[in-house]
C-alpha cells in the first residue's frame, strides 16, 4: 500500500495514454468560436462547427454536480445551417436535436447574461463588462451527447487588447485553445479582459495568477498575494507528492465572492477593497479550492461520473470530498506560514467541536445523509435542523488521522490514506465510503469500522473523549 501511495495519481498503463488527441473513430470534429461584441455585452455569441458526425446529433448543456444554476435557461436564438440542409429542435430543457445531412453543420446560439442582483456576483457565473468577463465552460458551451471523448478547439473573438487566462491548452494560434474531451472543455472557464498577470513555478510547473480588476479597484499588495499562493502550492506539492497538472491558473475577479474548483484552475472572487484590508479570508478560500485539485477533481465521488445534461445522483461521499479538504486547507495555511482563524491546531479543533455541539443536527444526521443534501436541496431537507458536511467531514478526517497515527506509532498519517485513495480511485470509477474505510483499515492495520458505522453511515453524537485520548487530549 505504501509503494502504491507514492506513485502518481492514476498512473498510466502504456505510452499511448499520453497522447491527448486520441479519440474514437466515430467522434465528431468540434470547433467553437466565442464572440464578444463590445456594443452588446448582454450576451455572448457561440458558433459551433461540427464535422464527421452522424446525420442526427444531440447537443446538451451540462448540469454541474454541485453548482447547477441551469445554464440552459440562458440559451436563446439557436439555429443551424448545413451544406445539404439542417434543422434544430429542442427535445428537453437542456437538450437539442440537430439534423444535418452529411454530418456537417454550423450551430449558432447566444448565451444571455442577465445582470446580477447584488453588488457582488458568484465567482463561477459567466459575465461580461466593458473591461472583461468570465466565459466558456459548462455555462456557455454545448457538448455532443454520447460523444464526450471528442476533442475540441475553442477560438476567441474578443475586443482589441483583451488578454486571456484559462486552463485550456494553448495552440500555435494565440486566439485558439484545445480540449481533449468534453470533461476538460466543460470544466475550464476562460477569464478575459484587461487582466493583470503574474507567474511563479513550483517543482518546475508553471503557475499563473490572473486578476481582473474592476474600474474602481482599490490598490492592494499584489506581491503578498502572489507569494501567498506560491507558498500554498509548495506545501501541497510536498504533502501530496506531486503536482498533477502541467500548469495552473488562479482566475481571480474583483466584485465577486465565492469560488469554484477546476482540474487545473480555480475561479476566485476577491473584492479589491477586502484584499487591501486583509487577505486572511482570501487565502483560506484559495487553499480550500486548491486542495480540491486532488480531493474532488481527481478523487471524485463515484456518483459524479462524466459530463451530463441530466443532474447526477446526489453524492454520499461529500463528507470526505469537502470535509477532509477543509482539514488540509487549514494545514497548508499553517505550513505555508499564512494567517489562520485559530492560533494553533489544537485551538482549531476546539472551535470545530464547539461548532458541532452548537448545531444538534450534526448528531441527528449521518455524514452521508448530510452529504446528499449539501447542494441544491430544499431548505427544509433536514427539517428544523442544520448540519454541515464540511464540519462533520473535517472532524471525521481528524479522528481517522488520530487512529492511524496511534496504531502505527506515528509512522503513518491521514496523508498516507489520501495518497492511497488517489492512487487507487482517481480513475473513472471514482470512490465510495466503503473504499475509504477499506483503505484506512489497510493503512493502519487497525479497527475503523465503528467510526464509519456510528458517524458516517448512521447518526450518533460523537464521543470526543474517546477519539482525543488517542493523542493524549481530552
Amino acid at each position: 500500500v505504501c509503494a502504491a501511495a507514492a506513485a502518481a495519481q492514476t498512473p498510466p498503463r502504456q505510452y499511448t495514454e499520453g497522447i491527448e488527441t486520441r479519440a474514437p473513430a466515430e467522434a465528431p470534429v468540434l470547433g467553437y468560436t466565442l464572440r464578444v461584441d463590445p456594443a452588446d455585452l448582454s450576451a455572448l455569441t457561440v458558433e459551433l462547427r461540427i464535422r464527421h458526425a452522424p446525420d442526427t446529433l444531440r447537443l446538451g448543456m451540462v448540469a454541474h454536480p454541485e453548482y447547477d444554476n441551469h445554464p440552459w435557461r440562458l440559451v436563446d436564438r439557436i439555429d443551424v445551417t448545413g451544406p445539404r440542409g439542417a434543422s434544430v429542435a429542442r427535445e428537453d430543457s437542456a437538450l437539442w436535436r440537430v439534423i444535418a445531412l452529411g454530418g456537417e453543420s454550423v450551430v449558432r446560439y447566444r448565451i444571455h447574461l442577465p445582470p446580477e442582483s447584488g453588488p457582488l456576483r458568484p465567482a463561477w457565473h459567466s459575465f461580461l463588462s466593458p473591461s472583461g468577463g468570465l466565459i466558456g465552460s459548462y455555462q456557455t458551451l454545448m457538448y455532443p451527447v454520447g460523444a464526450t471523448l471528442a476533442p475540441a478547439r475553442v477560438t476567441l473573438d474578443l475586443p482589441p487588447g483583451w488578454r486571456v487566462a484559462t486552463g485550456l491548452e494553448p495552440t500555435a494560434d494565440p486566439d485558439t485553445f484545445f480540449a481533449p474531451n468534453a470533461f476538460v472543455l466543460e470544466d475550464a472557464p476562460i477569464l478575459v479582459g484587461a487582466l493583470r498577470a503574474w507567474r511563479y513555478q513550483v517543482d518546475d510547473v508553471p503557475h499563473r495568477v490572473a486578476w481582473w480588476p474592476a474600474p474602481d479597484a482599490v490598490p492592494f499588495d499584489t506581491l503578498a498575494l502572489v507569494d501567498g499562493l506560491r507558498r500554498i502550492s509548495e506545501q501541497a506539492a510536498r504533502l501530496f507528492g506531486r503536482l498533477p497538472y502541467r500548469e495552473y491558473d488562479w482566475l481571480i475577479q474583483d466584485r465577486a465572492y465565492g469560488a469554484l474548483e477546476h482540474l487545473n484552475s480555480v475561479t476566485l472572487g476577491a473584492p479589491s477593497n477586502r484584499l487591501a484590508r486583509d487577505m486572511h479570508e482570501f487565502f483560506s478560500g484559495a487553499a480550500h479550492e486548491y486542495v480540491h485539485t486532488w480531493n474532488l477533481m481527481r478523487l471524485r465521488p463515484a456518483a459524479f461520473g462524466d459530463v451530463d445534461y441530466r443532474p447526477p445522483p446526489r453524492a454520499r461521499e461529500l463528507w470526505w470530498s469537502e470535509g477532509v479538504t477543509m482539514y488540509y486547507a487549514d494545514l497548508l495555511l499553517r505550513r505555508a506560514g499564512l494567517p489562520t482563524f485559530d492560533s494553533t491546531r489544537t485551538a482549531h479543533l476546539e472551535s470545530l467541536i464547539a461548532r458541532y455541539l452548537a448545531q444538534p443536527g450534526n448528531a441527528r444526521f449521518s455524514a452521508e445523509s448530510v452529504s446528499v443534501v449539501s447542494y441544491a436541496a430544499a431548505p427544509d431537507a433536514l427539517g428544523d435542523d442544520n448540519a454541515s458536511t464540511h464540519l462533520q467531514g473535517e472532524l471525521l478526517g481528524t479522528w481517522l488521522g488520530f487512529r492511524i497515527a496511534d496504531a502505527t506509532g506515528g509512522r503513518r498519517s491521514l496523508a498516507d490514506l489520501m495518497r492511497a485513495l488517489l492512487a487507487r480511485y482517481s480513475g473513472p470509477g471514482g470512490f465510495t465510503t466503503a473504499d475509504v474505510e477499506r483503505a484506512a483499515r489497510e493503512i493502519c492495520r487497525c479497527r475503523v469500522r465503528d467510526l464509519f458505522d456510528r458517524y458516517v453511515r448512521s447518526a450518533h453524537p460523537m464521543d470526543f473523549d474517546a477519539e482525543l485520548a488517542r493523542v493524549g487530549l481530552r
